[in-house]
């Protein structure tokens, strides 16, 4: 069972009491967040092959790379693929909705902090364990996309569509998901200490009726009954 709104008159005071401000200043992460490991490897044999695979490919239609060779560099340049996001997604290709297409790949376990995927379609792509701490992901389109064990510490899903995306055992410290919609996205043993809430869509009961407890004490996500 899944409630519409995280702001009923029944919790918006305790969410009030338990997250950031906006414009607050983040607190120390060491201080204020338990720890993140990462426990999955990238797949480096896999990430060389299509490289070579990308390498033959020419981008159409003005853009100024491949959406393969956009995969190969974010797997093996990090700075330049968040300039790219930054400040050229329009040389990006892109879906028939006009999100950046990162649609159905395999990202799991890379550095990919601080990055910029706003208005970027994520569907269906594998991002376990990755580092996604401080990233934002605002009106992206994350239907299905996976992120279990990911450390999304302080990234910023607001507006963002999350529906059926896996979550479990996430490290969601501070991550603000105001006005999200998060239908059937599975939380199980996620980390939201800190996390803003206000007005996310959907939110699973696991999280409404343990508010207090998951995010201001970090009590990790109980399965949904």
């Amino acid at each position: 069972m899944q409630y519409k709104s995280i702001l009923t008159i029944g919790c918006i005071f305790s969410l009030a009491a338990f997250t950031i401000p906006a414009g607050a200043e983040q607190p120390d992460a060491a201080s204020a967040c338990i720890e993140w490991r990462g426990s999955v490897a990238v797949d480096m044999d896999k990430l060389d092959k299509l490289r070579i695979i990308a390498k033959n490919e020419r981008p159409q239609n003005g853009q100024s790379q491949t959406k393969n060779q956009f995969i190969v560099l974010l797997g093996k340049n990090l700075v330049a693929a968040r300039d790219t996001l930054a400040n050229a997604k329009e040389k990006l290709p892109k879906t028939k909705e006009g999100k950046v297409d990162l649609k159905d790949v395999n990202l799991s376990g890379l550095n990919l902090s601080g990055v910029n995927f706003d208005n970027v379609d994520l569907t269906g792509t594998e991002l376990n364990g990755a580092d996604l701490s401080g990233s934002t992901f605002r009106d992206a389109l994350l239907y299905k996309t996976e992120l279990e064990g990911a450390n999304l510490n302080y990234a910023n899903f607001s507006f963002a569509n999350l529906s059926s995306a896996k979550l479990n055992n996430a490290s969601l410290c501070g991550a603000n998901f105001a006005s999200a919609q998060l239908e059937d996205v599975a939380f199980k043993g996620a980390y939201l200490k800190g996390a803003k809430l206000d007005h996310g869509k959907n939110l699973p009961k696991s999280i409404y009726m343990n508010v207090q407890g998951i995010l201001q004490y970090g009590m990790s996500v109980p399965a949904d009954n």
